[in-house]
């Protein structure tokens, strides 16, 4: 509940890869050590599936799709090619990693069966994983994040977007393995990637969905068009919010509309299709990926990681939301991406509105590489949405029946029900004044249970707006007496929500429910006519806080009326494109920086922060007011010259670009006793060096160390 619109999917890790036996021609060779065969945890992955991988050229002629021609009871769900041959004489050609899977064998056994062969690099299981949530334009103001001065309160410094004044020279790919992107929204559609390889067999106009195997990779969820927007949502468009790149989102889609559940085997047909954009010609410099927890599978996706690195894409992990010190697990007990040993792996932790990490954030001094802000995150949505406290006061006032910030508790009421519970529970409605969502300084609503006895309620009928819990602590009333509602109505109903269980500072996030006529919950109490709000589910041993500001309540219709296509989401989820984003910002000011590079830039595009010392390895939060622009072309203003005993030469270092962060340059001589060269580019010849040739070299101090040379011949003086 600490990040409500977080989202928590289950995908099963990827799936493995199988050689077929092609009998009689193939010469074995001796293995020189067994691929190591995981230990399996009961209810992490998917069972009779394994993940195999292998590189050998002789390996790769003994697969296909279908049944193993040396064992009936295996079958080879599918099989991936990963880059291309170096060396046609090379055994090393490709990387191979297939699915397979048997009715007859257990996971174990299929691991167990692929690792005696020699040509076999790695196994692992099809384990499972999970999504980890929790210019001006519209709603730009309450990007806190930003520049620190949005609407919501913050102590932030956030990450200094509007101190960068880089002028973006190319335009990045970024790939967002999620669930989908609205490619229509229209804060989104002119960010969007367009395949330009369609007829040269790489599927899907805006990318592919691996989840239905099509290529309309359309979001219905939420959670990786919200991605999306943090990183590429149009900028100064008037409209929606603010993304911190101007990248272009290639959208691979690994789950199904009617699931919670895929495996990462979608993943590396997502990784798969990157691989060929990339040998295509697509320069992709970012891979996002809000999405951990898989067992056993980090070998495996290593290689697929270091493919898509080699070809110039660093790879962005959340760093998850469970509140673990990962430096403190066991190497052996460690998921994604905390089992990744890739140089080119980035794991972003959740920072909040004070620049501390978030209380759920995963983290870890070795193994988190930077935070970056991941609570009350505003971007962009596939659905319209309700959200008022968004909204300019002429139109919330025209589409709202009621709308309230909460300064007081008169107007509420708890359910009859909640008094009935206090042998398992003792619940209490009150008032919170130093508390509140917005800037303002009102206050909200405090609700408090407390788990007396054992964990059991009556299960809610209706009106439970939670999803994942079954528990039911009883519903919050809004006095409507005097609206004249009709009941047969439906209402739209919001409100800022925060829990506070004692693991930390609350993080706000927006509810939103439909109360229909079948479920709108009309009482009457007290001589008054109350509306249901919000139902209260709790499956917690321990006292809960729960926090509600900015109630609105609505009877416009969502057919007829523009509602917003942006929410508030929570989580590291939303850490991970901040950092996506900030990659495409460093590749499109550095085109000519190669994946190492990018992340070596990053690493300094950090600010320090006390409290995140020893929670990362940078010990502080993305901050672009950092970035760096390389220099790539050095140029002197001549490239020869005849420069007679007596004068001087004045040589002048052009850098590009043009902004480049460091313009300064070394000079140096190849023959000081001939000619000198001072700091600033003035060349003294002198009378030894008469009939003499020197170089005159000048080098970049910015680290690039690119060099031009001036040739000068050294003349008599004249006469």
């Amino acid at each position: 509940m600490n990040q409500k619109k977080t989202v928590a999917w289950l995908l099963a890790a990827v799936t493995a890869f199988w050689p077929i036996w092609a009998g009689g021609t193939f010469s074995v060779q001796a293995q020189t050590q067994k691929a190591e065969v995981p230990q399996l945890e009961e209810g992490t992955y998917v069972s009779g599936q394994a993940l195999v991988s292998m590189t050998t050229t002789q390996a790769a002629a003994l697969t296909k799709e279908g049944t193993a021609t040396f064992d009936k009871n295996i079958q080879i769900e599918e099989c991936w090619e990963f880059g291309q041959a170096d060396d046609a004489s090379s055994e090393r050609v490709k990387d191979y990693v297939a699915l397979v899977s048997s009715d007859t064998y257990t996971t174990e056994e299929l691991m167990e069966i692929a690792a005696d062969k020699y040509y076999v690099d790695a196994v692992a299981p099809n384990s499972y994983a999970h999504l980890c949530d929790t210019g001006k334009d519209e709603l730009s103001d309450y990007q806190w994040y930003l520049d620190g001065s949005g609407s919501l309160k913050t102590n932030s410094q956030g990450i200094q977007f509007s101190g960068l004044t880089v002028q973006p020279s190319a335009q990045p790919v970024v790939a967002m393995i999620d669930t989908g992107v609205d490619y229509t929204h229209e804060d989104l559609k002119d960010s969007m990637w367009i395949n330009p390889y369609r007829s040269q067999g790489l599927e899907g106009i805006y990318g592919y969905d691996f989840a239905n195997d099509d290529d309309d990779p359309m979001d219905v969820d939420g959670h990786g068009t919200h991605c999306a927007g943090v990183i590429a949502a149009q900028q100064n468009n008037a409209s929606g919010i603010t993304g911190i790149s101007n990248a272009k989102i290639m959208a691979l889609k690994v789950v199904r509309d009617d699931s919670d559940v895929f495996d990462v085997a979608g993943a590396v047909r997502a990784f798969e299709y990157i691989v060929r954009a990339q040998e295509m010609g697509v320069q992709v410099a970012a891979v996002n990926c809000s999405w951990g927890g898989s067992r056993d599978s980090g070998e495996i996706l290593n290689r697929l990681i270091d493919k898509m690195g080699e070809n110039g894409a660093l790879t962005v992990f959340a760093a998850g939301n469970d509140a673990i010190d990962w430096d403190s697990v066991p190497k052996s007990m460690r998921t994604v991406p905390y089992d990744l040993d890739s140089k080119y792996v980035v794991v972003a932790g959740a920072s909040d509105e004070n620049d501390d990490r978030v209380y759920f954030s995963d983290y870890g001094n070795t193994l988190v590489d930077l935070f970056a802000p991941g609570s009350n995150i505003v971007s962009t949505v596939q659905e319209e949405k309700f959200l008022p406290q968004f909204w300019p006061q002429e139109k919330r006032e025209r589409m709202t029946t009621y709308y309230n910030t909460v300064n007081g508790i008169a107007d509420f009421y708890t359910s009859s029900a909640i008094s009935g519970l206090a042998t398992d529970y003792s619940v209490q409605l009150g008032y919170e004044p130093d508390i509140g969502f917005s800037d303002q300084s009102d206050g909200c609503l405090k609700y408090v249970v407390k788990y007396n006895r054992r964990l059991f309620l009556p299960q809610a009928t209706g009106n439970n707006i939670f999803q994942g819990g079954t528990e039911q602590a009883g519903f919050i009333y809004l006095d409507v007496t005097d609206w004249n509602l009709d009941t047969k109505k439906t209402y739209y109903i919001s409100c800022m929500m925060a829990e506070n269980d004692g693991a930390g500072v609350p993080a706000w996030e927006s509810v939103e429910k439909v109360s229909t006529a079948e479920d709108s919950r009309f009482i009457t109490a007290g001589g008054r006519t109350w509306l249901a709000l919000i139902g209260i589910t709790t499956q917690k041993t321990r006292p809960t806080t729960y926090y509600f500001d900015n109630f609105a309540v609505s009877v416009a219709d969502p057919d007829t009326t523009q509602f917003e296509k942006c929410d508030i989401m929570s989580g590291s989820s939303m850490a991970a494109p901040m950092v996506t984003g900030a990659i495409a910002v460093l590749r499109s000011v550095n085109p000519f920086v190669d994946a190492m590079g990018t992340r070596n830039l990053l690493m300094q595009c950090t600010r320090p922060v006390d409290s995140l010392e020893n929670a990362c390895i940078t010990g502080g939060i993305l901050d672009l007011s950092h970035v760096i622009v390389q220099a790539f072309e050095l140029k002197l203003n001549k490239a020869t010259a005849n420069v007679r005993y007596g004068k001087t030469l004045q040589l002048v270092a052009t850098i590009l670009p043009e902004n480049a962060t460091n313009t300064k340059v070394t000079w140096t001589s190849s023959h000081p006793s001939y000619a000198s060269v001072s700091a600033k580019g003035v060349v003294r010849v002198k009378k030894a060096g008469i009939g003499k040739t020197v170089r005159i070299t000048a080098t970049t101090k910015d680290g690039t160390k690119l060099k031009d040379v001036c040739t000068i011949k050294i003349k008599k003086a004249a006469k």
